[in-house]
């Protein structure tokens, strides 16, 4: 009798040794996370495509604006409506570019990568100048907050792109 239950354990000794070893070799759950040099990596390429992406902007050309979104991109600009398709992404950008005397640039504050490696954000400062009425200069600063995905070529796109100022808001116009 001893050995027919010694028996029928063998058989789940026998499937914790192979799950054991399995994990050991990386095939077991939990083994998704890219090693911390990745993560750096990925970091390292958010950092330079939001860089190229800074340095686009300057030209004023939407095309060049338009080639750091994905294809699914969502854009939540300010006093504006969502934008989740390109024309209306290419709408709003395109407002934004053409404002008269436009210079913008941002930096970001914090980049983040998710364990997966595959996903990122980042948070940070924009400044903006433009002409105002009659040629005065009008001035902004805010705060930008930019999701990256990690596209199936290895290229980093934003997923979704927000952006609003930290100055108060204008008052209603006079009656």
């Amino acid at each position: 009798m001893k050995a027919l239950c010694m028996n029928r354990h063998r058989p789940t000794a026998q499937l914790l040794g192979l799950l054991c070893l399995l994990s050991l070799f990386g095939c077991g759950p939990g083994t998704s996370a890219p090693a911390p040099d990745a993560r750096a990596g990925a970091e390292a390429a958010i950092r330079q495509a939001d860089e190229a992406w800074v340095k686009a902007a300057g030209t004023l050309q939407p095309d060049a604006w338009m080639a750091f979104y994905s294809n699914d991109a969502v854009v939540l600009p300010p006093n504006e409506k969502l934008a989740a398709n390109r024309d209306g992404i290419r709408k709003s950008v395109a407002g934004l570019l053409g404002l008269p005397g436009l210079k913008i640039s941002w930096r970001p504050a914090k980049i983040e990568v998710a364990a997966s490696g595959d996903l990122g954000y980042l948070y940070g400062a924009y400044q903006l100048s433009m002409d105002g009425p009659k040629g005065k200069p009008v001035t902004d600063q805010g705060k930008i907050l930019e999701i990256w995905k990690k596209q199936a070529d290895g290229s980093w796109k934003c997923i979704v792109d927000t952006w609003n100022s930290d100055l108060p808001a204008a008052p209603p116009p006079a009656n």
